[in-house]
């Protein structure tokens, strides 16, 4: 653990403190979702997770086009984000002659890191998303983030802590901000005054909800856990539609949190045929 003093506060960084936060915001995102609703102002709107809590990676997207995320290992973690309009060309001085659609797109955003941190590194990039540039007349991805920071052990550095123009920094503050092990939304910190007493007031109505929640995590991480029939009953009062339940099995079942007794839910077929929204040579 480490703690810096920032523009933002007092941030603390802890790695298995991060990991544990990327593990609730993740299940505290699927309870949130519509048709269950069972959680207002999830920290996390659009939820994506690779690999386990020893090696993985967390994807916290806000619905809007902006997001962070958080690649870990044994060694440490490595997190970045991106807001619109600010990706490795336009914030990082990356020039296009350079872009390789890899981790080493967003490298500049992690000035210091070290080479323990590689492997944390290649994990968060796999989780960015990438923006299509021209290069003379072919068309390249760059992996998108403008903004990091990694820790490694008792050192903690990245721009986050350089950068004084807010392009993500915001974002990747929260995981220095964690608040009972849980990842807060960025609108319990920051925003207006009345905007962060709704949040806080319905955090306090739903407390039933935030305690499942973290007495569930809990026990997954002591290994795979399965809900009690007491926790089904509270987290879908009412029984969803199949798919929409088969959903949210399946994305549970990822960080080795099952229904009692339930079979493993295989993964459905991948897309094979051309992206529509990709140019097409």
């Amino acid at each position: 653990m480490i703690e810096r003093t920032t523009r933002y506060g007092r941030l603390v960084f802890d790695r298995d403190a991060i990991v544990r936060a990327a593990l609730r915001a993740y299940v505290e995102a699927i309870a949130g979702w519509h048709p269950f609703h069972r959680v207002s102002f999830a920290a996390c709107s659009e939820p994506r997770w690779t690999g386990d809590l020893q090696r993985g990676a967390f994807y916290n997207g806000d619905g809007c086009g902006d997001y962070n995320v958080v690649g870990w290992t044994e060694a440490g973690v490595v997190g970045l984000a991106f807001e619109l309009g600010f990706g490795p060309i336009e914030h990082l001085d990356l020039p296009v002659d350079a872009v390789t659609g890899g981790p080493d797109d967003v490298r500049g955003a992690l000035p210091g890191l070290p080479a323990e941190l590689t492997p944390a590194l290649v994990l968060a990039a796999g989780m960015l998303l990438t923006g299509e540039r021209r290069r003379g007349d072919v068309y390249v991805e760059e992996k998108l983030a403008g903004v990091g920071f990694w820790l490694h052990g008792d050192q903690v550095a990245g721009t986050l802590f350089d950068d004084p123009v807010d392009v993500g920094a915001r974002q990747l503050a929260m995981w220095g901000l964690l608040q009972g092990g849980r990842l807060l939304p960025r609108a319990a910190l920051f925003s207006k005054p009345q905007n962060r007493a709704d949040v806080a007031e319905w955090a306090r109505k739903q407390a039933p909800m935030h305690t499942l929640m973290d007495t569930v995590v809990n026990r997954r991480l002591g290994g795979p856990t399965e809900f009690t029939a007491d926790e089904i009953e509270m987290l879908f009062p009412t029984p969803p539609d199949r798919e929409q339940l088969l959903g949210a099995q399946l994305m549970l079942q990822k960080v080795g949190i099952t229904w009692p007794g339930s079979p493993e839910i295989p993964e459905p077929p991948k897309w094979t045929g051309p992206n529509p929204f990709w140019r097409q040579p």
